[in-house]
């Protein structure tokens, strides 16, 4: 597994163990289990497994986020400027609600 690495000046804001939800098809998605880290540069997503990253935002390329609630968890969907959206769950959302805020990344009512 390769070890995430911070870029030159890059300083790591918060990360955590997440499920993304890969979409396949109209309806139904994937969950990969993996980190995921905010910088003030970027957002990235790692799998646990491989190491191999899923998501890979600089903040310039990210539109904003929202947040669902289901019935038994919340949810993040980080939305990029491609119109391509990166749907995470689990413990730590609710923390990566204020590492996105904290970059400037603001929260998106569509």
């Amino acid at each position: 597994m390769a070890k995430f690495q911070l870029q030159e000046n890059e300083t790591l804001i918060g990360s955590g163990m997440v499920a993304y939800h890969e979409p396949v098809g109209r309806f139904q998605s994937r969950p990969w289990r993996g980190y995921i880290y905010i910088t003030n540069q970027r957002a990235v997503f790692g799998m646990s497994m491989t190491g191999m990253h899923m998501m890979e935002l600089p903040l310039s390329e990210i539109e904003g986020f929202q947040v669902s609630k289901g019935l038994f968890f919340t949810a993040v969907v980080i939305c990029g400027c491609d119109g391509k959206d990166f749907k995470f769950t689990g413990f730590p959302v609710k923390k990566l609600q204020g590492w996105l805020e904290q970059v400037g990344v603001k929260k998106l009512d569509r």
